[in-house]
């Protein structure tokens, strides 16, 4: 998010980063200690419970990552579609901007540990890859690109969409809507429900509030802490409720409205004091380099298991230890690699733009 839309919309930039580290803290938590009902009897407690839980908010998370983004890239869709400012291929080019740059200094990092792990891959999985197509002809390269196809394909079938509207001549029109048409089949051949976020997200970005509202801040925070504990395995394994049911669906579309309804409302709690004003600024810092960690952390993970030969321990000093080495550790190559890449992705726009004669 840019400083601008930043001081406008407070508190985002921290909710992405803290998703993010929730995800790297759940797989290095899932990699390397033992599952809870594992543990001795001595060390199951509600604090540890807690632990656990916190720490297996991924895939909750991801749904946060989708509905933020409907939020800000289709809420900016629909923003310039009103002003009629919209225009396809500065779109593209923005977009293209902010997702290959990062995912590329991840492929690069991915090959590396392939090569230093000896494990041969294809080619042409890397190519697909770096075109978000994992998951419809190939599979992800590491645990996070998954979400990519989906975060990829929202872009491309919003910007279809709002061309559709905006071009000029019938060819260009139906040119969109092929586009369109296909990364609808493509996105119903993965699950339908996370596109439903994503234009929820977009959508909630057009209801503008007021001000907060206490009450409604409070039943949406309570919504996203119930639905997100029936999303865990744990929880859901318990009621029946199986992966790819409608119920589960309907659970997840729940949480996208509760976090909806908690992003229209948190925006509008303005940071005033010293310490919130720390704590957002401390957010917008680290969410710079949030979607480098993302897509970086699991390589560092597979590098960390195969010098370490790493196993799954009991919580102990030694594992902790090991548990906080490796989060620190995907922080300081997540940005690394952000210097050189993700934080170069507003240059490469303003270049694409120049050479291509793009407003």
């Amino acid at each position: 998010m840019n400083p601008a839309k930043a001081a406008v919309l407070p508190w985002l930039d921290l909710i992405r980063y803290v998703a993010a580290l929730l995800v790297v803290m759940g797989h290095f938590r899932a990699d390397l200690f033992l599952n809870y009902n594992e543990l001795l009897s001595s060390q199951q407690s509600i604090m540890m419970q807690l632990a656990y839980c916190m720490t297996s908010l991924g895939h909750v998370c991801v749904l946060i990552f989708f509905v933020l983004s409907g939020y800000l890239v289709g809420g900016g869709i629909f923003d310039k579609l009103k002003t009629n400012k919209f225009d396809c291929f500065s779109y593209s080019i923005d977009r293209f901007a902010r997702i290959q740059l990062p995912l590329l200094s991840a492929l690069v990092l991915i090959a590396i540990g392939n090569f230093v792990m000896h494990i041969e891959v294809p080619w042409g999985d890397y190519v697909l890859n770096f075109f978000s197509l994992q998951g419809v002809f190939c599979q992800p390269l590491a645990g996070p690109l998954w979400s990519l196809a989906y975060e990829v394909g929202f872009y491309v079938l919003g910007g279809a969409m709002a061309a559709i509207i905006t071009l000029k001549g019938t060819y260009k029109k139906m040119m969109a809507f092929i586009v369109m048409t296909v990364v609808m089949l493509i996105l119903s051949r993965l699950s339908i429900v996370y596109t439903f976020l994503w234009f929820m997200g977009a959508f909630a970005s057009q209801i503008k509030m007021e001000k907060n509202h206490g009450m409604w801040m409070m039943i949406s925070a309570l919504g996203m802490t119930v639905f997100a504990l029936l999303s865990l395995h744990v929880f859901a394994s318990r009621l029946g409720i199986a992966v790819g049911s409608m119920v589960a669906d309907v659970i997840t579309l729940c949480f996208g409205l509760s976090a909806c309804l908690f992003i229209m409302n948190m925006i509008h709690i303005k940071p005033t004091s010293r310490l919130s004003l720390w704590v957002n600024r401390m957010g917008e810092k680290m969410a710079k380099f949030s979607y480098t960690l993302y897509l970086t952390h699991w390589t560092v993970l597979l590098l960390m298991q195969y010098w370490m030969h790493s196993e799954k321990y009991d919580v102990n000093i030694y594992s902790v230890t090991l548990f906080v080495i490796g989060v620190v550790c995907s922080h300081i190559v997540a940005y690394l690699l952000y210097i050189p890449f993700e934080s170069q992705s507003y240059r490469l726009k303003v270049w694409m733009k120049k050479k291509l004669h793009v407003i």
